[in-house]
Formats: C-alpha cells, sequence, structure tokens
C-alpha cells in the first residue's frame, strides 16, 4: 500500500484494485481505456480519490465498467468514506465548540428558507448572523433552570415575528428557531413551538466584508 496516502476505505479498495490489474497506477488508467500519451489525464482523476477518498466521479464509472464485478463494492466503499469524513469532520467541529466554552453565550437563531443571504454583500455590511438571525437572550433568562429557559424562548421568537412581519430578512420567510447552546440545541418551527433537541452542535455561518 505504498502508494495509498490515506485508510479511506475507497482509497484501500483502489489501491488493491491496481496492485492486482495495474500493477502500477499508468498500467492501471491505460486499463480503464487511457492511452499511454494520455494516462496523465487518468492520473490526474485517479489521483485525488487515492489520497483524499473522493474526486472526479467519471474514473470511478470508468472502473465499474472495465471491472463490473466489484461495481457494488465500489459504490459501498464510498458510502463508507463519506460516512468516516463526515464523521471526522463532526468531530473536528465538536472540539472547535468545546474551545469555546470560556466565552460562549447561548443564543436565539432564527431560520430563512434560504440558505444563502440575498444580497450578501449589503448583509455582511449591515452586521450579517449577529444583525439578523440573531436573538440575543437575556442574562437573567439564561441564569435560569433549562426547563425554564425553554418555557421563555416562545416569547423572545414571537418578539422576532413581529418585527419582521413572519420574515428573515435576507433569507426569506422564516422556517424556525433554534435556541443554540455550546454543544447541542433546541428546534422550535416558526411559531416558537418546540420540536425537539439535537444533540450536536450549531453555529451561524459567519459573513464579513472587506474594502480594498
Amino acid at each position: 500500500m505504498s502508494d495509498c496516502a490515506s485508510t479511506y476505505p475507497i482509497c484501500v479498495l483502489l489501491q488493491h484494485l491496481i496492485e492486482q490489474h495495474g500493477p502500477s497506477k499508468s498500467e492501471f488508467v491505460q486499463r480503464l481505456g487511457y492511452s499511454p500519451n494520455h494516462a496523465y489525464r487518468g492520473l490526474r482523476r485517479l489521483e485525488p480519490w487515492l489520497e483524499q477518498g473522493e474526486g472526479f466521479d467519471r474514473i470511478i464509472e470508468q472502473i465499474a465498467s472495465v471491472y463490473p464485478l466489484i461495481s457494488q463494492e465500489l459504490t459501498a466503499a464510498i458510502a463508507e468514506t463519506n460516512a468516516m469524513k463526515k464523521a471526522e469532520a463532526e468531530a473536528v467541529f465538536r472540539t472547535q465548540c468545546e474551545a469555546e466554552e470560556p466565552t460562549f453565550v447561548p443564543y436565539i437563531h432564527a431560520q430563512g428558507e434560504k440558505t444563502v443571504p440575498d444580497g450578501i454583500t449589503i448583509f455582511g455590511m449591515t452586521g450579517g448572523h449577529r444583525r439578523w438571525t440573531t436573538v440575543w437572550i437575556r442574562k437573567d433568562i439564561l441564569d435560569m433552570p433549562l426547563e425554564e429557559q425553554l418555557a421563555r424562548m416562545p416569547e423572545l421568537m414571537a418578539a422576532y415575528v413581529k418585527e419582521y412581519g413572519g420574515a428573515c430578512p435576507f433569507f426569506g420567510k422564516l422556517t424556525g428557531f433554534r435556541f443554540v447552546r455550546l454543544l447541542d440545541y433546541f428546534q422550535f418551527d416558526q411559531g416558537g413551538h418546540f420540536v425537539g433537541r439535537v444533540a450536536k452542535p450549531y453555529r451561524a455561518g459567519f459573513a464579513s466584508v472587506s474594502l480594498r
């Protein structure tokens, strides 16, 4: 496995295929239909899969076409790799959130029907998420037991609905709220009705504008 830079399932599977049918990477991509003069194209598409566990889908389709008996194995390896990468990203994000503990203050995040703001430059210049999608919670409420905090959330959400007429500025129609804590959040619908707790951290996106 000397050429395999990753232990992701798809990387390991592809390296096995190269060892069995190559035996070099250049010879392997030629077996996929790339001529010796254009083998570099196949290598350019294969390398990201070997090193990062993801890349240009066409090379995977070509491998499945030439080696149909491992088509399902390829699909399964990609799914396992995606699951591993997602878990790794979530673990990194959780660690980053844990590091915020000394300064983090819970807040309410308003959700709109769009994930990217309209007029993103104006959105950033006028305060971004801190101004338009964040409802700050008074300290006296945050000092309450959790059940009492949750009971007070709807009134804060109702004030946001009243202020913006049921919209989420820059994000279209209001679709819900999140009461965001350090490592979890509580979901509410657009009317401020409790939906449930999500046991993973959440942070609103960040928008900034720089003038040059």
